[in-house]
């Protein structure tokens, strides 16, 4: 029988608790000792301030003691607020990767943060986000979105779910973006993505990344409906882009002109929207109709459990649309735009990709994307080195185990996409674009130094791009589809110049561009 190993105790951290300990008792004395002497507002303002200092001596006494009996991993926690600012500062100077990289140089590859209030644990190695993952399926975890973001996504969203009805969900929506599947789309999206291509050459001037949105509205809508009503592209677009300003407030609070309040009045134009959409299909595509049974929308509108009863309201259905318009929406963008910059920097990536493109033969097929080795190199190195979703969060629905640590029923993990696909162990340099990581060992531009020997395609921990466990995000063949069919088709018919990079890091990871296409001769 294994002996377990006792998890490490952090002396910084025990110290952290210690001074801030000093520092609110020596307050709470202060504040007390005014109070004796106050009156009126005054006395009523320093009794607060006796409490509060009181409170947080309490917090931190139970945060040391969580340290000591091993149930909370080391990490530097900070004063409120002040830790808050600095978090923020962090991610919008750009150097978030540089604090991740010093946590686990400092703590591991699972560590403790807190941020407006909230103490999650951290955990971005491969073993950890492994064991994550199988607590996943085995229904011990359960999502986690902060509380804006469960409000934004609505009730019924199958991101918002865990237990039975999630299991009900995925059974019902799994079929329908499985890879084979999603080929059906193959034609409609084609055509989407020629004629976008051909209206942001004829400009003959730099476009902004933010097309890139759009196309991706153009191509659910084509797929669904088999045409683009662009009136609604256009209405979508417009409240998409105010919707999602809501996932970074720090209130649930609707008050009248804050970004909270805005988005969450975008999102009710967005199911206005989608309400339309949903009469609109049903009355073009009576149940049992070709497009009923055979698209994504479909099938969210009149799918049956295995009682033969209708899995989805009216509002669930609204919901899980409005979930599938955002999945593409914003990450595409990311994705496409990120991929556009690492070409502009990688010549030799783009030339190689660009040669094998122009390759493929006409009309274009999805087993030939598929198995385009530079094509799919080019584009999941671009998703590890900057992931649109550098993560995502679970909560325990019972007490766990792990390396030595006790996590208590409520603890929430932060798993980390961005520290896996940046571990140095797995793939070295990692900071650097090299689009030959993946490729096969029989092409001719292998080189084996720098072969991480991981598969991305399987989506394991150590690439985990879209998540894993039972929340694993369901629209990953579409995604990749996607992204395989606009990379070939830009670089086959047009040279491709880029210009004004900028590194954005919310709501989505990546690189905002100007792009401009030149017809190939």
């Amino acid at each position: 029988m294994c002996k377990k190993t006792a998890a490490p105790i952090v002396l910084s951290s025990l110290a952290e608790h210690l001074v801030k300990l000093a520092l609110y008792i020596v307050l709470a004395k202060a504040v007390r000792s005014a109070l004796g002497s106050s009156t009126g507002l005054t006395w009523v303002f320093n009794s607060a301030a006796t409490l509060l200092a009181l409170k947080m001596i309490k917090g931190e006494l139970g945060l040391l003691m969580k340290r000591l009996t091993r149930r909370l991993p080391p990490g530097y926690l900070g004063f409120p607020i002040v830790r808050d600012l600095r978090a923020l500062l962090t991610i919008f100077s750009g150097k978030l990767m540089d604090q991740l990289e010093a946590s686990r140089q400092n703590y591991g590859t699972i560590f403790t943060t807190a941020f407006l209030g909230r103490t999650n644990i951290t955990a971005g190695g491969q073993e950890d986000l492994n064991w994550l993952f199988i607590n996943d399926r085995k229904a011990l975890t359960e999502i986690a979105w902060p509380p804006n973001i469960v409000m934004l996504l609505g009730p019924g969203a199958v991101a918002n779910q865990s237990g039975k009805y999630h299991r009900v969900l995925r059974r019902l929506l799994e079929p329908y973006f499985a890879p084979t599947f999603v080929t059906n789309y193959l034609k409609v999206m084609d055509e989407t993505t020629l004629a976008d291509l051909d209206d942001w050459c004829s400009t003959g001037q730099f476009v902004s990344s933010e097309e890139f949105k759009m196309y991706a509205l153009r191509l659910f809508y084509a797929s669904s409906f088999g045409r683009i009503d662009e009136s609604i592209v256009a209405t979508l677009h417009d409240d998409f882009k105010i919707w999602i300003s809501g996932f970074f407030t720090f209130t649930t609070l609707r008050i009248s002109g804050t970004s909270f309040d805005k988005a969450m009045k975008a999102r009710d134009r967005i199911l206005d929207t989608v309400d339309k959409l949903i009469d609109r299909f049903t009355e073009e595509n009576p149940e049992g109709s070709e497009r009923a049974e055979n698209t994504i929308v479909g099938r969210l509108i009149y799918g049956k459990d295995k009682d033969n009863n209708r899995v989805m309201s009216r509002g669930e259905m609204k919901d899980n649309i409005l979930n599938l318009i955002f999945a593409g929406h914003d990450t595409t963008y990311a994705s496409i735009s990120t991929l556009l910059h690492h070409l502009s920097q990688h010549k030799d990536a783009y030339d190689a990709l660009q040669e094998e493109v122009t390759s493929l033969t006409e009309p274009l097929n999805a087993s030939d994307l598929k198995n385009a080795p530079v094509l799919n190199s080019c584009i999941h190195e671009s998703w590890r080195v900057d992931p649109p979703v550098p993560g995502s969060f679970r909560k325990a629905v019972k007490e766990l185990e792990h390396k030595g640590y006790i996590f208590e029923k409520g603890t929430v993990f932060n798993y980390s996409i961005l520290m896996a696909t940046s571990d140095s162990s797995l793939y070295k340099d990692h900071r650097t674009y090299n689009f030959r990581r993946f490729l096969p060992k029989d092409h001719k531009l292998y080189v084996a130094e720098i072969d991480s020997g991981i598969d991305p395609i399987q989506g394991r921990s150590n690439y985990p791009i879209f998540g894993g466990g039972t929340h694993v995000c369901l629209g990953k063949a579409f995604a990749m589809l996607e992204m395989r069919l606009l990379a070939a088709r830009m670089l086959k018919h047009y040279d491709v110049d880029v210009r004004n990079s900028e590194k954005v890091f919310l709501p989505v990871n990546g690189w905002r561009v100007e792009f401009k296409l030149t017809r190939r001769k």
